[in-house]
């Protein structure tokens, strides 16, 4: 013969955990009002604290000219960086092409080293012509 916990017992464990909660957030909520969301409760806080962003806001370098100069300088090093990139792609394809022409058993593809010079070309042409034409129009010196 079992004996059957009612419901209202079974469950008080839980029951007592979200009366906890709920009281700990109602208090705390309360005690937010109360000081009027700030240990000081002074009225004018707000207004200090927005004249004191907009001061170091003025006085920040993170405006319209620093941004552009930065993405100048980064686009002409992103520039040079494809172009050093196609320069030694071609070169490493030129030198697999030659050894492959030179040697009658080479086991690297002809077909895939003059891709490689092609790419590499065509990278560095993009990038030298991207940075110049970049550095031409922005009037930006290296």
């Amino acid at each position: 013969m079992t004996m059957e916990v009612p419901m209202n017992i079974k469950d008080i464990y839980y029951r007592s955990l979200v009366t906890a909660t709920m009281l700990g957030l109602s208090t705390m909520s309360a005690l937010a009002q109360a000081t009027g969301g700030s240990a000081s409760g002074d009225p004018s806080a707000p207004i200090e604290f927005l004249k004191n962003s907009r001061s170091k806001a003025s006085s920040s370098a993170l405006n319209a000219s620093s941004i552009a100069t930065g993405g100048n300088n980064a686009g002409i090093v992103i520039s040079i960086i494809f172009a050093v990139v196609g320069i030694g792609l071609a070169g490493i394809s030129g030198v697999k092409l030659y050894k492959s022409s030179q040697d009658d058993n080479a086991r690297e593809d002809a077909g895939r080293s003059l891709a490689g010079i092609v790419v590499g070309s065509a990278v560095t042409i993009l990038g030298v012509i991207i940075g110049v034409v970049t550095t031409y129009m922005t009037g930006a010196s290296t």
